[in-house]
């Protein structure tokens, strides 16, 4: 293990904790003033058997006193459930009555972030919340979210849910962002502050889409509902935040308003496939081998396997020509295309500007033979194979590749250029 850094720690909390409040720094005079009280056992410190304690909770006491001594037109709400030691704020036990006297009218206790809530916030009415929240959450920004965060669920153990066929189906993770609308909307709160409102509710998300299982293979389509506790606001920007979530369940096969969500899911699931397959249609022999090998064998493959068939695709991308052209149509649909294919088309889309600098060189007649030498070679590549280990004679065939480019490079730019489609 590393040594340990506590000072790393500190800054990583001291960072974390000042995106939210303004760190009010003990100073030195209240740090000597709380254990000097610690030693003495004197509340807010106190004694403990056979020895006093509590010099953290005195450092506290002395620097809330600090800072209304120093700013005498702040009040200061202290929240704390340490009733106990802090008392409630009615009344303070000797020396601490003689500790704040004189400020106690712009001192305040409050038990809990509830009583904060109650106290700097306006309740907006049951009706206007729910009717308000409801609208909220259907919309496709926060659906969108909603899908992102979805994304992130994994288990070791499994999820139940079910499969297209609506039989019993356990799975693991999603293979892309999957499908989400909203089912249901329960315990709704709404806060008006500074003019915000501010929602806090319980939702049920039906989520859809393609699904992996324990050994990380694709398990086919999957359905399956996800209840969340979200926190969201109506002001321009603001995006939900998730509170708290459930595991996923299986939707409930007697629920028909579920029921028929989810055949508009499907419905919406295979209209985007059948987009997807307009969209990779192919116009050139080389589109051609893309649409062939990729789109048709992706639905089967591992997630290993479709690493290896990403892989080999980003670096076609390097080249202009055809595949240049497949990559801005999956860029321009790429709502309408699934997970690994966004991020071909990304992959090549960035690569285009740099292309098109290089596409009048002779390194660009060499990048046009090694397309066409990767088309007629990529109909044999045992796609699994090759993401574990290459095979000797494909070392070889490599070698002999490379060989024959640097004789192609040294020749100039008068080389004849290979013809698509032949090695």
């Amino acid at each position: 293990m590393e040594p340990l850094d506590l000072e790393r720690l500190l800054d990583h909390w001291r960072d974390a904790y000042g995106e939210i409040f303004e760190v009010i720094e003990t100073s030195d005079a209240a740090l000597r003033r709380a254990y000097q009280r610690e030693a003495m056992a004197l509340p807010p410190a106190k004694a403990v058997k056979d020895h006093a304690e509590g010099g953290r909770d005195a450092a506290i006491w002395f620097s809330i006193l600090e800072f209304l001594k120093e700013y005498p037109d702040q009040h200061v709400h202290f929240v704390t459930n340490n009733t106990k030691d802090f008392g409630d704020g009615s009344s303070y036990r000797y020396p601490m009555n003689e500790d704040v006297r004189g400020l106690e009218d712009r001192l305040t206790l409050l038990k809990d972030f509830d009583q904060v809530v109650s106290k700097f916030t306006t309740e907006v009415p049951g009706e206007d919340a729910e009717e308000a929240a409801t609208q909220l959450l259907a919309s496709s920004a926060v659906r969108d979210g909603v899908a992102e965060a979805a994304l992130g669920l994994s288990t070791l153990t499994g999820y139940d849910g079910l499969s297209e066929g609506g039989a019993a189906e356990r799975w693991f993770a999603w293979s892309a962002t999957p499908e989400v609308e909203l089912l249901a909307v329960t315990n709704v709160k709404g806060h008006a502050i500074e003019g915000d409102i501010w929602y806090t509710a319980t939702a049920k998300w039906l989520l859809y889409g393609l699904a992996v299982d324990e050994a990380e293979s694709l398990a086919g389509y999957v359905a399956c509902v996800w209840e969340t506790k979200i926190l969201f606001s109506a002001g321009d920007g603001m995006g939900p935040t998730l509170l708290t979530s459930g595991e996923p369940v299986p939707p409930d096969a007697d629920d028909e308003p579920c029921m028929k969500l989810l055949r508009e899911l499907k419905k919406r699931a295979a209209d985007l496939a059948a987009a997807t397959r307009n969209v990779l249609a192919a116009q050139t022999p080389l589109e051609q081998l893309v649409a062939n090998r990729f789109a048709a064998t992706l639905s089967g493959l591992d997630l290993s396997s479709a690493k290896f068939a990403r892989q080999a695709v980003e670096q076609a991308g390097l080249m202009n020509g055809p595949l240049q052209h497949l990559a801005r149509h999956v860029a321009e649909q790429q709502r309408l295309v699934n997970g690994p294919f966004q991020r071909m088309a990304r992959q090549m889309e960035a690569n285009q500007a740099a292309v098109q600098n290089a596409v009048s060189t002779p390194g660009f007649r060499l990048a046009q033979q090694a397309a066409a030498r990767m088309a007629a070679a990529m109909p044999q590549l045992d796609i699994p194979g090759n993401a574990q280990q290459p095979q000797s004679g494909d070392d070889e065939a490599h070698r002999d590749g490379a060989e024959q480019t640097e004789q192609q490079k040294a020749s100039g730019p008068d080389t004849p250029e290979t013809e698509p489609g032949r090695g």
